[in-house]
């Protein structure tokens, strides 16, 4: 599997911004009431990301000789990080789109921009969080690989 790159998170966050500006508007225009998110998110969203850091700290030792764990742990704690890092990206493009909408408007409704503020912020955190129990998976070469052998024959 391959670390995520920071342009997929560029990427996703950007994409997000103007779809969760465009929904917005959207509803706006037709007469709908505007999405705002719950302002229990945010933390939610940090608290989960404090999750993956828990679980992902035993990987961490493992990979520095410390401890031994099931490789199934942390395969999944791998699929976690990821998982978390894409849905952390996607929500706080979504929650820029949203603030920048919002603001944009003749009369800027506070409550929305303190609920999407706070979502933003747990969303970065959890992003954060998934980025470094990504990299806390990462197995450290081997001897074998880092050095070349004595007996392997040098290239004419």
């Amino acid at each position: 599997m391959t670390r995520t790159s920071p342009l997929v998170v560029g990427l996703l966050v950007v994409a997000a911004a103007l779809a969760g500006w465009l929904l917005e508007a959207v509803l706006v225009m037709t007469g709908r009431a505007a999405l705002v998110p719950p302002l229990t998110l945010g933390p939610a969203l940090a608290v989960l990301g404090g999750v993956l850091l828990i679980v992902a700290w035993p990987v961490r030792q493992a990979g520095r000789g410390k401890r031994r764990i099931d490789y199934r742990h942390a395969t999944g704690v791998l699929g976690f990080a990821k998982a978390s890092s894409t849905l952390a990206a996607l929500l706080a493009g979504a929650a820029l789109g949203a603030i920048g909408f919002f603001s944009t408007r003749p009369a800027i409704a506070e409550q929305a921009l303190v609920a999407l503020g706070v979502v933003l912020v747990g969303a970065l955190l959890q992003l954060v969080a998934g980025i470094v129990a990504e990299s806390w998976c990462v197995l450290p070469p081997d001897d074998d690989e880092a050095a070349p052998s004595a007996s392997a024959p040098e290239p004419a």
